[in-house]
């Protein structure tokens, strides 16, 4: 069958160098860029520009599809809820989900076809500047992680359906991010000596004064009660979304050092406790998403419950509800609304979003200490 690959444009230097390399062996080749988000790091007139500059000199068609309304009802106001519900999201493991690789995939589809671009009988790949790889395994597709440890994304690609990994081209999964910077500066690229942003690309300036502007109220920016596990009072914080877990800074407690180990939306509740304390070695997953069949039995596995952490042995076990119960074999500061990912070496087996855990004790409890 004949093919045609899209490549995803961002602007910066890991689509550029993509870019580049795959336009070496396809003929039949597009460039395309999504807007989602107005005045975002993500969506700039520079971005676009720089995208346009790079599709010009490889000669290839360019596209900018307007996904802005599905970004803003799939990803943006999960992001809000689920701050005001008392978990820390990961926006760009829902964008992936939703918004990238599934609905940007499909409406380049569908313009190309209306552009005479893409015939009936051509499919079309897309390709990004993802750190990862996809495996063929006697049990099908799965993505692998990419060969540089240090930017490995296949953490935030986990919730991929498994029926889009057949269609996906990562030209960088083989690559050490130096040897990226070192293609784009041979090529007399700028953006090689670009930082990179770790912040949701959406948000400009604080995540409350982002949340407060959405929802036009001052839900989980409200003065409450800091308690310690066993409810008594140690101070007062000014407003919940300024917490996550594991934070120590910013906490203003005597007798320190406190972290934080639970926020409690429903009663504006932040809670710590000492660095012992924070650590959990059991917690439910839910929105489970599968490279494999379902387990019906316990598996062990290597989980990831952060992007930037380090994977430790657990053990995974279905539950009746359709979550499934993970214990780990040494304590994690565990957050409600991250992803825990499951590996067998460098295969991601599938993963889900960290539950929230019932909080150890009710409003009525707090006491002074």
């Amino acid at each position: 069958m004949k093919q045609v690959l899209a490549v995803a444009l961002s602007g910066g230097v890991d689509s550029t160098v993509a870019a580049l390399l795959l336009r070496e062996q396809w003929p039949a080749m597009v460039g395309a860029t999504h807007y989602i988000w107005p005045n975002s790091r993500c969506c700039s007139l520079p971005i676009f520009k720089r995208a346009e500059y790079l599709t010009r000199l490889l000669s290839i068609p360019y596209f900018v599809l307007n996904l802005e309304e599905a970004f803003r009802a799939r990803v943006v106001d999960d992001f809000v809820s689920s701050y005001l519900h008392g978990a820390t999201p990961n926006p760009c493991v829902r964008c992936n989900e939703h918004i990238r690789f599934t609905l940007f995939y499909d409406e380049l589809r569908a313009k190309l076809a209306a552009e005479k671009i893409l015939s009936p009988d051509q499919e079309l790949l897309f390709a990004t500047g993802h750190y990862v790889r996809v495996a063929r395994m006697e049990e099908g597709l799965f993505l692998k992680k990419g060969r540089d440890p240090e930017k490995d994304q296949s953490y935030m690609l986990y919730r991929l359906p498994k029926s889009v990994l057949g269609r996906l081209v990562f030209p960088l999964g083989d690559l050490l991010k130096d040897e990226v910077k070192a293609i784009a500066r041979e090529r007399n690229f700028s953006v090689a000596e670009e930082e990179e942003s770790q912040d949701a690309c959406f948000v400009e300036g604080r995540y409350p004064d982002f949340i407060a502007g959405r929802t036009g109220r001052k839900a989980g920016n409200q003065p409450g009660k800091i308690v310690d596990r066993q409810g008594r009072i140690r101070g007062e914080h000014r407003g919940f979304l300024h917490y996550t877990i594991g934070q120590r800074q910013g906490l203003g407690l005597s007798d320190g050092p406190w972290y934080v180990t639970g926020i409690i939306s429903e009663t504006n509740t932040v809670t710590v406790g000492r660095r012992e304390e924070l650590g959990r070695t059991r917690f439910r997953a839910g929105e489970l998403n599968w490279f494999i069949p379902p387990p019906v039995r316990p598996v062990t596995v290597q989980v990831k419950i952060r992007y930037r952490s380090t994977e430790v042995c657990g053990t995974v076990r279905p539950e009746t509800d359709g979550t499934v119960g993970v214990e780990l074999e040494t304590p994690e500061a565990v957050t409600p609304g991250q992803s825990a990912v499951f590996y067998r070496d460098d295969l991601v087996l599938g993963g889900g979003i960290i539950l929230r855990p019932d909080p150890p004790f009710s409003s009525s409890s707090a006491r002074r200490r």
